[in-house]
């Protein structure tokens, strides 16, 4: 967007573009962190279960990621011959 107002030579409104989405960006993120926070610490309220269920959460994350890239690269190899 930036370089289409700057080839149109309206400098003014691509760096107000910008900086707009950059806000609105910034507020999403911190809403999001603070509404994440929130949660956890309401259900660790009410499941005991939870610091276990978070403690082996980014073992099952990486778990399928690491699968989701086998396949991906599986099936692209297979594309190629």
């Amino acid at each position: 967007m930036l370089l289409l107002c700057l080839q149109m030579k309206k400098i003014a409104l691509g760096a107000m573009l910008v900086l707009c989405f950059s806000i609105g960006l910034a507020l999403t993120m911190v809403s999001a962190g603070v509404l994440a926070a929130l949660s956890v610490k309401h259900v660790s309220k009410r499941w005991t279960g939870f610091s276990v269920f978070a403690q082996r959460a980014p073992y099952f994350s990486g778990s399928l990621m690491l699968l989701v890239g086998v396949y991906l690269g599986y099936h692209g190899l297979h594309a190629l011959f």
